[in-house]
């Protein structure tokens, strides 16, 4: 789950002040900053352990997640079944796998190790909508590339609320396959030699997965029919991530009116920079509320949504069969360098480049040729590891 616009709205909220004047420099005060507890939780139809993140506000210079540790976590449903969930990694995980079901209300509940307790307004499941993908070429901003769109059509009319995630990942392949490595070798107090050593195997073939950030929604509250074409994600003709295989799985989930407002409210908030302004109220109220103090605020939603995922695989060559993609994301200059210049560096070169022969000097070479380790060792800045789902 990417609740990325809930982590960055209770960053903001609580640690900023309101400007007094637009034309003064603002001085950031720590002292404003308000303590919280975040909440980011999403029930789905999917049977799985779900999950609840449970943690704290921070100023907006800490990069560092609080956890809220040791609370007593709940999901309670209309028939009186209770989930019970343990903490684990900074998360709760629910203790065994369910799924939310249609015509059943559920409510999240939580006691922290200081006492305090909060509720959730109930929530029920809407209704389940599937998808599709379609991919096309098409032009944003003056920019070709591959636009995939949603597509989804609830006959019953009864769906209307949609947010979207998706998580990509496509294939790497450096430029140079690299066989073997340098090992520096100390000879004496103060001689040192390089010995050629076979290099780690499959540094050239990785996969690199992302997910998206923020918030996308759509509604179709205004038109005749509940049918969705939502264009999820635009990739540039020049991006590496389509020189050699791709794949995009997106995920929709059925919203509630209250819970689409919330989203839709968080997203706009930031999204026009008005965190600041004195006439913003800096925060949007969600359905979690403490029940020993009815004035502390809470960040965050409790959802119960449908979700229906689909992937998709598609290639370069595909779209493009005339032309040639993106050789590589960066460039690969390779080089010799000396011993001596390498010992100059202190030897540091050998944790930033990789070999990949040697220069002149017949069978004692004067030089290395050498690259940067990503154009030869993938395993630098990805995973080597071949993707379950992942097909050729």
């Amino acid at each position: 789950m990417n609740l990325s616009i809930i982590k960055k709205t209770s960053l903001a909220i609580f640690a900023f002040a309101f400007l007094s004047s637009c034309t003064e420099q603002y001085v950031y005060q720590n002292q404003d900053f308000e303590d919280a507890m975040t909440v980011e939780a999403t029930l789905t139809n999917e049977l799985k352990y779900q999950e609840i993140n449970i943690s704290r506000t921070r100023l907006v210079n800490d990069t560092i997640k609080k956890p809220e540790s040791g609370a007593n976590v709940t999901v309670v449903d209309s028939d009186g079944n209770v989930f019970n969930f343990d903490e684990k990694d900074g998360k709760y995980i629910s203790v065994n796998e369910f799924k939310a079901e249609p015509n059943k209300n559920y409510q999240l509940k939580i006691t922290t190790k200081s006492g305090k307790s909060y509720v959730s307004s109930t929530e029920i499941l809407p209704t389940e909508n599937n998808i599709n993908l379609e991919t096309a070429i098409e032009e944003k901003d003056g920019t070709r590339g591959v636009q995939v769109n949603v597509k989804s059509f609830d006959p019953t009319n009864t769906s209307k609320y949609y947010r979207y995630e998706y998580e990509e990942t496509y294939k790497i392949i450096t430029p140079y396959n690299i066989q073997t490595r340098l090992k520096l070798v100390q000879k004496s107090d103060y001689s040192y030699s390089f010995e050629k050593v076979p290099a780690e195997p499959n540094t050239q073939i990785c996969y690199t997965t992302k997910n998206s950030t923020g918030i996308r929604q759509t509604s179709t509250v205004n038109l005749t029919e509940d049918r969705v074409k939502y264009p999820v994600r635009f990739i540039k003709d020049t991006d590496y991530m389509l020189t050699n295989r791709y794949s995009i799985m997106v995920s929709q989930y059925t919203q509630s009116q209250s819970a689409y407002d919330y989203y839709y409210k968080s997203k706009k908030m930031i999204d026009s920079g008005e965190l600041l302004s004195p006439n913003q109220p800096g925060y949007v109220v969600g359905n979690i509320k403490s029940t020993t103090d009815l004035h502390e605020k809470v960040v965050g939603y409790f959802e119960v949504a449908s979700v229906s995922r689909k992937r998709i695989f598609f290639n370069f060559n595909d779209f493009f069969p005339s032309e040639k993609p993106v050789k590589y994301f960066q460039t690969c200059d390779a080089r010799p360098f000396g011993f001596d210049e390498i010992k100059q560096q202190n030897y540091l070169l050998l944790s930033t480049h990789v070999y990949i022969g040697d220069g002149p000097g017949g069978i004692i070479p004067t030089s290395f040729i050498m690259v940067e380790k990503k154009c030869g060792d993938c395993t630098t800045f990805s995973s080597n590891v071949i993707p379950s789902f992942w097909e050729n």
